[in-house]
């Protein structure tokens, strides 16, 4: 018998084999990164047929870990044992004492070297634990679940299936960087553009002391997702930029122009460090109608201000969903901790921009 993980994929197996190949290597190395930095010890993980085998004692700690690791569907703590009915009925026996009264059994031969059908398997073993511990089957209302997958001349017994968050290996689909703020709505962008498989850093424009405090929180709470990258961070004191624009401005009567300008900037600072580094993409957590300054003429302007594609993760979801995401990942209370209002945003920002007004603006203050 040999004590193990079975970690379960979904995307990827509808892919190409060079493909599939590609991502499931990937996915491997990430997986193993994760072990390592929880320093949980494993002996080898096995690639076969849908499903990455890690073989550990430490199956609680590990499956607690792996859970974060984008990529895997579900995962469950398992003991593999031959493929012999006598000794899979012994171990279920003992694997099913004392975990409730309803139960099914589920089973899945993944290669068909064991000679019962899976109805048979279940039928044969359903009848033998509810004899042998007085159970009641119930395939839709159980207390657990006895899971036995078929694979390669052994079979893998499990009582727990562990629903994770999916998605796609976190480098499968390049490098991006996301404009974080200490607020609820950029971390879930940031997170959301990892579970679909991108290496996202990190941009944050410091305007005051406790948002960045509240900032570098958020931080290692992302790079507990982050299994295969370590997130890199570009921090950009935003205050001399922002307190000389909202001057002239002011000086012109236009300052419900400042939260345009202000993202524009930022825009632009991002923009630079794309074309420097690498990267793909521009990620900010802006919100369609969310906020003022976020209507789609105004986001639309926006986009207009660079030439790197700018993605918007959570364009189209409501505040609830958005702070559901942000409960989920750890990151909410860190955002609603109290920090000071910024100082540069004005009473009424401007929310249909144009770039003709923009411009002309621009040639007004900085003439």
């Amino acid at each position: 018998m040999d004590d193990c993980i079975l970690v379960r994929y979904g995307e990827i197996a509808l892919k190409s084999d060079q493909t599939r190949k590609w991502w499931n290597k990937t996915l491997l190395e990430n997986m193993k990164d994760c072990l390592e930095k929880n320093n949980i010890t494993y002996s080898s993980i096995d690639v076969k047929l849908g499903r990455l085998i890690v073989y550990t004692k430490e199956k609680k700690e590990a499956s607690i870990a792996l859970r974060n690791v984008f990529g895997i569907t579900s995962l469950s703590p398992a003991v593999r044992v031959e493929a012999d009915f006598e000794k899979i009925k012994d171990k279920c026996l003992e694997l099913s004492n004392n975990k409730g009264k309803k139960f099914r059994v589920s089973t899945r031969r993944i290669t068909k070297e064991f000679p019962m059908t899976s109805d048979k398997v279940n039928g044969a073993l359903g009848a033998f634990l509810k004899e042998k511990l007085d159970l009641e089957v119930n395939l839709t209302n159980f207390d657990f679940e006895m899971g036995i997958e078929f694979l390669d001349g052994y079979a893998y017994l499990f009582t727990e299936r562990i629903k994770t968050f999916g998605g796609l290996p976190i480098g499968v689909q390049g490098k991006v960087i996301c404009l974080v703020s200490s607020g609820i709505d950029s971390p879930v962008a940031a997170w959301l553009l990892m579970k679909r498989g991108c290496q996202v850093d990190l941009m944050h424009f410091k305007v005051t002391e406790e948002g960045y405090k509240k900032y570098t929180k958020i931080k290692e709470i992302l790079q507990k997702f982050s299994y295969g990258h370590e997130i890199k961070d570009y921090v950009i004191d935003g205050v001399p930029y922002l307190s000389n624009t909202k001057q002239k401005l002011c000086e012109k009567g236009k300052d419900k122009w400042m939260c345009i300008f202000c993202k524009k900037r930022f825009l632009q600072e991002a923009e630079r460090t794309c074309n420097e580094e690498g990267y793909l993409a521009i990620i900010t957590g802006e919100n369609l109608g969310q906020v003022a300054s976020q209507t789609l003429k105004n986001l639309v302007l926006l986009d207009s201000t660079v030439k790197v594609t700018v993605l918007r993760p959570v364009l189209t979801y409501d505040k609830n969903e958005i702070v559901g995401m942000a409960r989920i990942i750890g990151t909410y209370e860190i955002s609603k901790e109290k920090e000071p209002k910024c100082p540069f945003t004005p009473n009424y920002p401007m929310t249909s921009g144009s770039a003709e007004e923009l411009h002309n603006i621009e040639m007004m203050i900085w003439d």
